[in-house]
């Protein structure tokens, strides 16, 4: 559940900063969850790793970045202006951003009005985790999961570039370069 993973969360000193997912959250730990129908309300959606998948599968044909975040990650807050900019920049050149918040589902309101406020180019959607280990591991078995943390793939749905920590405009075209690239090369 998020509200273990959250009370896992151990600061890191990674590159320009971030935070780290633990990969030894206790499954049965407790945590408040939102109603579905409050989240909607709040017109943010809360995924599990089965509808994060789904819906990556929905960019198949496309360049996808997947940004994880949270309200609560300085690093993530400071970043999320250049993520926006670089979603609404790249929609058109096939490039889709599906950018998931880490937050715990009961943190909604918060989500929706930090992303109205300071990135309203951004999925809304804040993803429950109820393996940590799992999750962390079907995006990149590499990953620590540390955030911010943003993962290319190509238009397969292969990952093809990752970068870990606050990305600037150069890392994010770099990372979308690096996807594109590795796909022709193939």
């Amino acid at each position: 559940m998020v509200a273990a993973l959250l009370a896992a969360l151990v600061t890191a000193g990674l590159g320009r900063g971030g935070v780290a997912l633990s990969r030894a959250v206790a499954a049965d730990a407790p945590g408040v969850e939102r109603p579905a129908a409050a989240a909607a309300k709040a017109g943010v959606a809360i995924a599990d790793l089965n509808a994060v998948r789904l819906t990556m599968r929905k960019s198949r044909g496309r360049t996808l970045l997947v940004h994880f975040w949270a309200s609560w990650c300085l690093p993530c807050l400071q970043e999320l202006p250049v993520i926006n900019r670089f979603a609404q920049d790249m929609k058109a050149k096939g490039v889709d951003v599906l950018s998931l918040s880490l937050d715990n589902p009961d943190a909604v309101n918060r989500v929706e009005k930090l992303l109205s406020e300071t990135a309203p180019a951004l999925t809304p959607t804040i993803v429950k985790v109820d393996d940590a280990d799992a999750f962390i591991t079907a995006f990149d078995a590499r990953w620590e999961g540390s955030i911010p943390a943003l993962f290319a793939y190509d238009g397969q749905g292969r990952l093809r570039a990752r970068h870990i920590g606050e990305a600037t405009r150069r890392e994010l075209d770099r990372l979308v370069a690096d996807a594109s690239n590795a796909a022709k090369a193939k």
